[in-house]
């Protein structure tokens, strides 16, 4: 008859504390991979959003042109204009209502007579949104027709007009998908140049 021995309790102690700290290892490596991904991931959100908007922001922006719609000295593209220097949360502007050349109409000298529309780029900081409304010229001053949003997670939006038709743009974006693994806002600053 032979003998067969068992494992002896200071071994099963020493191997059960081996694989306690190897699971404590992996854990906590775990973790950390979840957390960094996460960082990783919002960062990565709010810097395309940010671009996303800034493209749309500059984009909508560089189309202002002057309305030379109204009789005499054309109106200037951008409606009430702020104070140099000074950061402004909106931006007033007017913009061909379109550019396909069926739709621009002529004038009694058969003339390019395009109609022109308002744009208005505003920021909601209760909502966290930059809106874009888009109205006729003639409705200008009326009822505001719902807004179209061009950034969400918005923490700063500004408008700094810099000299004659050029603007900068600061936009902040901060989508936090987890409270406690928050990364930091993605702040971006553009300039627009608008042609005369």
């Amino acid at each position: 008859m032979s003998k067969h021995r068992g494992f002896t309790l200071p071994e099963v102690i020493v191997a059960a504390t081996i694989l306690l700290v190897i699971m404590t290892l992996a854990v906590a490596e775990f973790s950390m991979t979840f957390a960094h991904h996460t960082l990783t991931s919002e960062n990565l959100s709010n810097e395309q959003q940010a671009r996303v908007a800034m493209a749309k922001i500059a984009n909508s922006l560089s189309q202002a042109s002057q309305n030379i719609s109204v009789t005499g000295t054309p109106a200037p593209a951008v409606i009430n204009p702020p104070t140099l220097n000074l950061p402004t949360s909106a931006l007033t502007f007017y913009r061909v209502a379109t550019l396909q050349p069926a739709g621009i109409g002529v004038d009694a000298y058969q003339a390019p007579a395009p109609a022109y529309k308002v744009h208005i780029i505003s920021y909601d900081a209760p909502a966290q949104t930059v809106n874009e409304y888009d109205m006729n010229a003639a409705a200008y001053g009326g009822p505001s027709p719902a807004p179209a949003a061009l950034a969400k997670h918005v923490t700063r939006f500004e408008i700094i007009p810099l000299a004659s038709a050029e603007y900068q743009i600061n936009i902040e974006v901060n989508n936090i998908e987890r409270q406690n693994l928050a990364e930091r806002p993605f702040a971006l600053t553009d300039n627009v140049k608008l042609t005369q």
